[in-house]
């Protein structure tokens, strides 16, 4: 047996290709000193950021008062160049090179995915990153950026994501296609080494043409006939041309591998904006009226905060007075980020009058409500996710051409716009589509459908003093919709769908955890969800009660690692009990959203925590989540048990799962005793007394 090649501390080369390379992410403590001894100093740095500043300016870029970004920074320092060609030889890796990045605050580049491996070696200051495999990311983006196209490449960042602190002489490996989001914690230095991506179109290619360049067959003009390529296909389909292009594609491999091949960047190459952070001073916001008016939300944002204890909350998930004085102050919360988010992303708006006048019309009509009107939207899960997706974009420095934000605001919003023809008399709506076709309305329990041989519906307008809605069409024409009132759960206030294009957008952005997903269409869906119901209303009323207070949808876990006990099998119907555990689970899901959003963390931030469950790093919020919604399953499941449910392997899978997260939320976090304040600390507290409790 060959002896295998050193690479890094514990890991070899062939460890690291068989286990690791594009498969997942891996932190090493304390294993830069084995590539780069002693570490890269910020007088070194500045240095190279000099050097290249006066060579290669195009490389070098800055975010004032934050950070500096320098790319190919081998180019200006021999130790990197060194760097770069040992992992060179060492992985038989043809291109392989060097960035630098030095904060002087806390900063980061934003969410995104790149087109190569990277290897983080974190040289001073401490920086915590964020991961989530592609498998969340559009094919085509993925395909765009491997081609060539490098406006694609930013990401959204799930709320399940790894999560990795660096300190000091640690080393991370990063995947390629791995969104990846890294923030240090104040001053810090690091390299990432890149090694480069190659595709078949851009490697094989051009040597399959070289080859092809020689045969007559391919070089001559062509017949006539341009449907007779016989001679063409011949060609390819000869075994002598497939063994010369994989000896040249070895040959050109090994010589670079030997010689070394710089990234071919040109100096006067616009930098790749996924790559680079926003450096837009000061976006002027559009021309907003935020103007509160008399109404319902006026006197909902300036009556005085009356927050409830947060470990009450915590622990009585189904009382019901202070959940209903959360909820109110959430819909607050949730209201005041709308108007917030419209302010910060209105400045990006130039040349879309249609999204400015949406964004004055949802403020409008905002304005004007009721306060109980108000009230549903702090349970609607499209403007729910909305508010969360547009707080991810910001945090990650993202921003799409065309605001979705607004126009889901609006979709939201919808039915309250038909009580009030006062307020969008003539006014028209950018809108999301719910469905194919159609848009739901959850807050006037309706769905609006344009007529089925025509295109997508892209705005809504109400017609003057009768507030009659129309549907635009994606070719501009104007419809009277056919309007269907939503199906109910039997038995529940809750709506039944079972197709909704927000929660697939939602899913592919990473932040549908709180609010789940809508069933699997089955024939028989209705009369198994109202079983489920049923069930839950004679086991558990007051959690029944509680998920037709927190939802209008029924809902179930997005995932089956969100279960946390045991699901249906991948292609079998959900029975009525497994249909009960999902919808207390995605209560729960609401409820710590609820808690986390309305409280504050602590000043001191909490470090990751390894998950039991698959040994994955993840955040401290995260986990306790977990515990919390597996709090809810396994009282569920004991209250089955107690009926004469034999489903007892799922009882135990529950309850086996809040006590291997308690167990390793303790470990991880041995260090923070209550007293760190926020959600934390009631979580906390409402373990011991949980603890307690039982001791007794």
């Amino acid at each position: 047996m060959a002896p295998e090649t050193a690479f890094l501390p514990g890991m070899s080369r062939e460890v690291f290709f068989a286990e690791y390379f594009r498969k997942k992410p891996f932190v090493l403590r304390a294993a830069t000193r084995d590539l780069l001894d002693p570490p890269l100093t910020v007088a070194e740095f500045d240095d190279i950021r000099r050097r290249m500043t006066r060579e290669n300016p195009v490389q070098v870029v800055e975010r004032p008062g934050e950070a500096w970004f320098v790319r190919v920074a081998d180019l200006a320092s021999p130790r990197l160049a060194e760097l770069s060609d040992t992992i060179r030889r060492t992985l038989d890796w043809p291109n392989v090179w060097c960035d630098t990045v030095q904060t002087h605050e806390p900063s980061g580049i934003g969410c995104h995915f790149d087109d190569s491996d990277n290897f983080v070696l974190q040289q001073e200051g401490t920086k915590r990153w964020q991961l989530s495999p592609p498998s969340g990311l559009p094919e085509d983006s993925l395909r765009r950026r491997m081609t060539g196209d490098h406006s694609v490449g930013t990401a959204y960042m799930p709320e399940d994501a790894l999560e990795f602190v660096l300190n000091p002489g640690d080393v991370l490996y990063l995947p390629v296609f791995w969104s990846h989001w890294g923030v240090s914690d104040g001053p810090s230095l690091s390299i990432s080494l890149a090694l480069n991506s190659a595709n078949a179109l851009g490697s094989v290619l051009p040597l399959i043409a070289k080859e092809l360049a020689t045969d007559r067959a391919w070089w001559e003009p062509m017949p006539a006939d341009r449907g007779n390529l016989d001679a063409l296909w011949e060609t390819l389909a000869d075994p002598g041309l497939r063994r010369r292009v994989e000896t040249a594609l070895l040959d050109r491999h090994r010589t670079w591998v030997a010689d070394g091949l710089r990234a071919q960047r040109s100096d006067t190459a616009e930098p790749a904006a996924a790559d680079l952070p926003d450096e837009a001073p000061g976006v002027v916001p559009a021309a907003l009226s935020l103007s509160l008016g008399n109404g319902g939300l006026r006197e909902l944002v300036h009556r005085p905060r009356q927050l409830p204890e947060a470990k009450d909350l915590l622990s009585m998930p189904t009382a019901v007075d202070i959940w209903s004085s959360a909820r109110h102050l959430h819909t607050r919360h949730a209201l005041v980020r709308v108007l917030q988010l419209l302010r910060h992303r209105s400045g990006h708006w130039k040349g879309q009058p249609e999204i400015q006048q949406t964004a004055q019309a949802v403020i409008d009509l905002l304005s004007a409500v009721d306060e109980w009107e108000l009230a549903d939207l702090g349970r609607h899960p499209v403007l729910l996710g909305a508010i969360r997706r547009a707080e991810h974009e910001t945090a990650a420095d993202y921003r799409e051409t065309g605001d979705e934000f607004v126009a889901q605001v609006a979709s939201a919003l919808l039915g309250l716009a038909g009580r009030h023809p006062d307020m969008v008399d003539g006014r028209t709506f950018a809108v999301a589509r719910s469905e194919q076709r159609r848009i739901v309305t959850l807050l006037s329990g309706e769905r609006w459908a344009a007529p089925e041989d025509l295109a997508e519906v892209t705005a809504v307008r109400f017609g003057a003093q009768t507030g009659t809605a129309e549907l635009m069409t994606a070719d501009g024409a104007w419809h009277r919709p056919t309007v269907e009132p939503l199906p109910a759960v039997p038995g529940s206030s809750l709506y039944l769908l079972e197709r909704h294009n927000w929660w697939d957008l939602a899913n592919r952005r990473g932040v549908s955890w709180h609010c789940g997903q809508l069933p699997r269409a089955v024939p028989d869906l209705s009369s198994r969800a109202a079983e489920a119901v049923a069930l839950l209303a004679d086991r558990w009323p007051e959690a029944l009660a509680a998920a037709e207070a927190h939802l209008l949808v029924l809902t179930q876990p997005g995932a089956r690692d969100e279960w946390l006990c045991r699901p249906a099998k991948r292609g079998q119907v959900a029975s009525p009990e497994t249909m009960a555990v999902g919808l207390v689970t995605v209560l729960a899901r609401i409820q710590w959203r609820i808690a986390t959003d309305l409280f504050p963390a602590p000043a001191q931030e909490l470090p990751p925590v390894q998950s039991p469950w698959d040994g994955s790093s993840r955040s401290a919020q995260w986990l306790c989540g977990q515990i919390f919604a597996a709090r809810m399953q396994s009282e569920l499941c004991r209250r089955l048990l107690e009926k004469g449910t034999d489903d007892v392997e799922a009882a135990d899978a529950a309850m086996a799962a809040a006590e291997g997260a308690e167990a390793a939320v303790r470990s991880g976090l041995s260090g923070f005793a209550p007293g760190s304040g926020g959600w934390f600390e009631a979580f906390m507290m409402t373990q011991i007394a949980m603890e307690d409790g039982q001791s007794k």
